[in-house]
């Protein structure tokens, strides 16, 4: 009989390693259903940083504020567009900015909505291997992309020469050479990246907010879609980012959101990209080019958000219009902490 009582132990334990581990859940009370409205109003000037947790628009600034972010990151280089405004940026086989004349030739990249830091248009200014690291100490290209209204913002040319003791190091000037400028942006603890502008002779700015006060930004951004034979081409879309440190994405258009509950969305297939989000969530119906069209806002789509302290929450969005004047671009959700 011992014997027996041992290998029935024994097979316990085996079959017991074999079953998914429960997800630990901080003790709290669920939350009470809340809506929102974010104004990023009729043009999409505005960008919105949102806290689930408090319920808050974190803060707003305007989407042409910046042109670059640098990141904060104590081991990380990576600068990014600022894809709000449909940057891109062209590497040339120039080392000194008074070179560069013209744009003939030049392969322009973006940055991908995912988030990806390798897939960014400025990947190359630096690379490290090992305790290696080096830079490519060519010129770029940038285009500054458009405003809200469509009209062009410009084009620099820039020099990334260095990072050193949390230091970023680069020269810029205009495509005449004119306004050449040397800059450093420090990198800021606490914060996932800082940002710089090119207007006003240069201008180093904290415009993101910390780190652990936002989940959500709502922005126009730049990705890639597809043509009907499977050609990419970047388009400039509205939606919702998420905050890349630790902010997971799941999303669901089976469960009526009102039904959702802890135990459904325990484990599902969370997603960290930027975008896991994104714009789908409202659908462009009738002509774009005529004029006569409207966006429909999928409310079946659900998105489980699962925050960087690892608090759950639902939620769906409702809207795209200012209910009084029906003026576009006032997303509007609703969402509930699990």
């Amino acid at each position: 009989m011992i014997k027996y009582a041992v290998y029935f132990l024994v097979l316990l334990v085996v079959l017991s390693s074999c079953f998914k581990e429960d997800t630990p859940i901080p003790p709290h009370e669920k939350g009470d259903l809340k809506e929102e409205i974010i104004p990023l109003t009729q043009y999409y000037v505005n960008q919105v940083y949102f806290n689930l947790s408090s319920g808050e628009q974190v803060s707003t600034n305007q989407k042409n504020d910046f042109d670059l972010s640098f990141s904060c990151d104590d081991t990380a280089s990576i600068i990014r567009l600022n894809t709000s405004t449909f940057m891109m940026a062209a590497l040339t086989e120039h080392t000194k900015l008074e070179e560069v004349t013209d744009t003939t030739g030049l392969i322009w990249e973006f940055d991908t909505s995912d988030g990806n830091p390798d897939s960014t248009a400025l990947k190359k200014w630096i690379s490290i291997e090992g305790a290696d690291t080096n830079y490519v100490n060519k010129v770029w290209v940038i285009n500054r992309g458009i405003n809200e209204l469509g009209f062009t913002l410009g084009l620099k040319k820039a020099l990334f020469t260095k990072l050193a003791n949390g230091k970023y190091y680069f020269t810029y000037s205009n495509m005449d050479n004119s306004d050449r400028k040397e800059m450093v942006v420090e990198k800021n603890s606490g914060y996932n990246y800082i940002q710089f502008s090119f207007e006003d002779g240069g201008v180093v700015e904290q415009i993101e907010p910390e780190t652990k006060n936002w989940d959500l930004l709502f922005t126009q951004y730049t990705t890639l879609l597809f043509t009907d034979v499977g050609d990419a081409y970047p388009y400039l879309v509205t939606g919702t980012l998420i905050n890349p440190a630790g902010t997971m994405v799941a999303f669901d258009s089976t469960m009526n959101f009102a039904d959702i509950v802890i135990d459904d969305v325990l484990f599902l297939d969370y997603s960290a990209n930027a975008d896991a989000i994104g714009y789908e969530w409202k659908l462009l119906v009738g002509d774009i080019n005529g004029g006569d069209f409207y966006y429909k806002t999928l409310t079946q789509y659900n998105y489980l958000i699962k925050s960087r302290e690892g608090i759950f929450y639902k939620l769906h969005f409702t809207g795209f219009y200012e209910k009084e004047t029906g003026e576009k671009g006032y997303p509007s959700f609703e969402y509930q902490r699990l």
